[in-house]
């Protein structure tokens, strides 16, 4: 699964890569790129495949070792659903001690994340922490975590951890597991 175009806009200013570079890598100008990344264009699957490549490959050249995701995510995935209500997610959250939930409907279909972060910011806002136990999850939720396929080298998790606090590994469209920022530092330690 290929990452959104916010996700490699992200990825590319996270590696330092210009556009101009990018878009020489890329076989196309620098105004394609730019307009690409302002989302003025619909790309080709082709086109976002070979720049997704390329800046996984600048990710790599640190020389990471490409220990598949499923090595080292956890698979035991604390989840919501989308008709929770917030109080119940903020529990799970706590009871956990997690920051972020990944919000799921009755089908297990991936469709968000709630926070934290998110329900601060619905307080702040002056929602009343009365009126949070008749919310549901789909009322705060927002976009889904980077994800990638549970064959996918650790490598290609890097840069995307370098600016979400998460990537879901998922087989097909079925969430496996979830690789945060510490799983990698565990994976360090076995394999180092």
């Amino acid at each position: 699964m290929l990452p959104s175009i916010e996700e490699l806009r992200k990825m590319r200013k996270s590696l330092g890569i210009s556009q101009k570079e990018l878009a020489s890598i890329s076989g196309v100008s620098q105004s394609y790129i730019a307009r690409l990344e302002k989302g003025d264009i619909n790309p080709t699957y082709d086109k976002i495949k070979k720049i997704y490549e390329y800046l996984n490959s600048s990710g790599n050249r640190a020389g990471n070792i490409d220990i598949r995701a499923e090595k080292i995510m956890t698979r035991d995935v604390i989840t919501c659903e989308v008709n929770d209500s917030i109080i119940s997610a903020l529990n799970k959250m706590r009871e956990k001690g997690y920051s972020q939930l990944p919000v799921l409907t009755g089908d297990k279909r991936i469709i968000g994340t709630i926070t934290e972060s998110d329900i601060n910011d619905m307080l702040i806002k002056g929602t009343s922490i009365e009126s949070l136990k008749y919310m549901t999850v789909r009322k705060v939720m927002g976009k889904v975590l980077p994800q990638l396929d549970k064959d996918s080298p650790i490598s290609m998790v890097y840069p995307l951890l370098k600016y979400s606090s998460a990537v879901l590994i998922v087989d097909g469209s079925e969430l496996k597991g979830i690789i945060t920022k510490a799983d990698i530092l565990k994976a360090v330690e076995i394999y180092g």
